[in-house]
């Protein structure tokens, strides 16, 4: 199976954003902020792929939460949540890597980001690469809890929203708490009054992310 999904490709790319969905959505969901960002990022292509199951008519998952309850997030829990989702990184890995093959644009010149259970698809995939990636973005992520193996560091950003009650704002420490044990460098930010999704004050975050590393 090949996953597939919306991109903006300019004619020039030297550098590339992967963005991964959360559930019940798809890949137009996020390619909004390539939308954003294209004008001012203009030789950075984005892509947003769909994830591999389809639940209901457009809309899609990378693991299962028919079992999810925001207010029992046990480690134990999300431990789970983790197991799942190794299931899906070489399916990930392999649409990035293509990308790479076909853009012409190098590993160390793609972030890889995600919103809500995409947020640890691109925490997973992104250390599960043989080089390292330009950065990581976890957008009111799905915690990674456990290390993964990790032989190199890459730029993290961590954004949350302060009112999320989907993905509760303890999960931001979480991720960082996991990914500073794996020696990397993380910086966070919490809007204050942003329920589950990306607000402005997140994509001007992004957009400096993008600026640093690009």
């Amino acid at each position: 199976m090949q996953l597939s999904g919306p991109s903006i490709i300019p004619t020039m790319s030297t550098s590339a954003v992967i963005l991964l969905h959360g559930y019940g959505a798809n890949g137009s969901d996020l390619i909004s902020i390539g939308e954003d960002l294209s004008l001012e990022f203009s030789q950075t292509a984005f892509f947003a792929p769909n994830a591999s199951t389809e639940i209901f008519s457009q809309g899609y998952e990378w693991f299962s939460l028919n079992d999810y309850n925001p207010q029992q997030l046990t480690l134990d829990y999300l431990n789970v949540l983790q197991k799942r989702a190794m299931y899906q990184v070489d399916l990930v890995k392999n649409y990035i890597l293509n990308v790479v093959e076909t853009c012409h644009i190098p590993l160390d010149k793609i972030i890889i980001g995600g919103f809500s259970q995409g947020g640890l698809m691109a925490f997973l995939t992104a250390y599960s690469m043989s080089e390292k990636c330009a950065g990581v973005m976890g957008l009111s992520a799905v915690p990674l809890v456990q290390p993964v193996p990790c032989c190199f560091s890459m730029p993290v950003l961590l954004t949350h929203g302060g009112l999320d009650s989907v993905v509760p704002p303890i999960a931001m420490n979480i991720s960082k708490d996991t990914l500073e044990k794996m020696k990397q460098p993380v910086q966070t930010f919490c809007s204050k009054r942003m329920e589950h999704n990306i607000d402005k004050a997140c994509l001007d975050q992004i957009r400096l992310f993008l600026k640093k590393r690009f």
